[in-house]
């Protein structure tokens, strides 16, 4: 092999591995204790995240915890600028955020971890968990890659086991969304192992796939 060609063939793999390598843009959508919880993870993992909320102005100290790759912004802000886009909202927010974001998450990656409770989200939390949540969430956004991850562990937990090798289920059917779903996953402490949104309603709070487990243990209860 010439010089030449060996130098473009290089050229080629340093790119190719610095594109693998380079930081996501995530919008996080609610920026409370669980959205700011795991932009906190992403930011320190590499990644620039966008925290987003009804009052941005608000979120200064979030911020300059994160880290330098954070910044503030409204929700459409956050839905514009992210790569991925991650739904930590109660969901009793859904109906008027669907209607607040239509068509600018169209073909994008979704990450939720919002929950539907019926005693906090009434008919929509309700009609959700009868239907399947992950259901619902396409429903409200409609031609989105959707993935469900960190339903239900506490925010808290997150930052405590992250790095400790513990599993949590990502919920997704396509590759798009297993793949970003499983990065981000990753970039926050855990070991990804992926299950169908068939299933998200079983990764809800008090289901058989909540909390936080081995990864053989969680590939066990999944019958994998």
């Amino acid at each position: 092999m010439s010089r030449i060609l060996f130098l473009m063939f290089a050229s080629l793999a340093l790119c190719t591995g610095q594109a693998m390598a380079d930081g996501l843009k995530i919008g996080v959508i609610g920026a409370g204790k669980v959205g700011g919880t795991l932009g906190t993870l992403w930011v320190k993992a590499g990644h620039s995240v966008m925290f987003s909320s009804r009052h941005p102005e608000e979120l200064t100290e979030l911020v300059k915890t994160a880290g330098p790759n954070a910044k503030a912004g409204t929700v459409s802000d956050a839905a514009t600028w992210g790569d991925v886009i991650v739904l930590s909202v109660p969901y009793g927010a859904m109906p008027v955020l669907s209607e607040q974001l239509k068509g600018k998450l169209d073909g994008k990656v979704v990450f939720s971890t919002s929950n539907p409770f019926s005693g906090r989200d009434g008919d929509v939390g309700r009609k959700a968990l009868e239907t399947g949540v992950a259901s619902a969430d396409q429903q409200y956004f409609p031609g989105i890659h959707l993935a469900r991850a960190f339903n239900a562990i506490g925010f808290a937990s997150m930052k405590d086991l992250s790095g400790q090798g513990k599993a949590i289920p990502v919920f997704a059917d396509d590759a798009q969304a297993r793949d970003l779903g499983a990065r981000l996953v990753r970039d926050a402490g855990f070991v990804p192992v992926f299950a169908p949104l068939a299933r998200a309603n079983e990764g809800l709070p008090g289901g058989p796939l909540s909390g936080v487990w081995s990864e053989d243990e969680l590939k066990r209860k999944l019958g994998l």
